[in-house]
């Protein structure tokens, strides 16, 4: 089961359940650090952070494969880019984190209604357009909820 990415009410109302204390499942992520995560992986998709693509062009049809196009789930413990340890938290609280990546997800509807075409590079899919945004965010929003258990 995908969380609905479309449905930006119910995934806003899930986040709003965390505790600051509460404790992943698997990682080393915090529930705040999960949440800017996420900002940061909308921020790209929405046109407002642009990245290279992290993959070696011949591995991206496997990524896209599995990713895209299978009802496969993202896999547990994998390291965001290979990156060891956590980022500096840039928000004063998981509150106004989850009201930034509510303005985020906005944003990125609002993009693609204004730049149907675009493809903004997704660090493992390279370019991709909005149906398969919505695709990517569904099964990483997944994840990462399940990861706090939020669903």
């Amino acid at each position: 089961m995908f969380l609905n990415f479309e449905d930006k009410s119910n995934l806003i109302t899930l986040l709003k359940t965390l505790k600051v204390e509460q404790q992943p499942e698997w990682g080393i992520m915090t529930p705040q650090h999960m949440v800017e995560h996420l900002i940061v992986t909308v921020k790209i998709s929405n046109g407002g952070l642009s990245i290279a693509c992290a993959v070696p062009k011949e591995q991206v049809p496997q990524y896209r494969q599995v990713l895209l196009e299978t009802d496969q789930e993202m896999p547990r413990g994998r390291k965001a880019n290979g990156m060891d340890g956590l980022l500096d938290l840039r928000y004063e609280s998981l509150e106004k984190a989850i009201d930034k990546l509510e303005a985020e997800i906005e944003k990125f509807h609002v993009y693609f209604d204004e730049n149907p075409d675009a493809k903004p590079v997704n660090p493992v899919l390279d370019e991709v357009g909005y149906n398969d945004w919505k695709t990517f965010h569904k099964k990483h929003f997944t994840h990462h909820f399940k990861q706090f258990n939020l669903i």
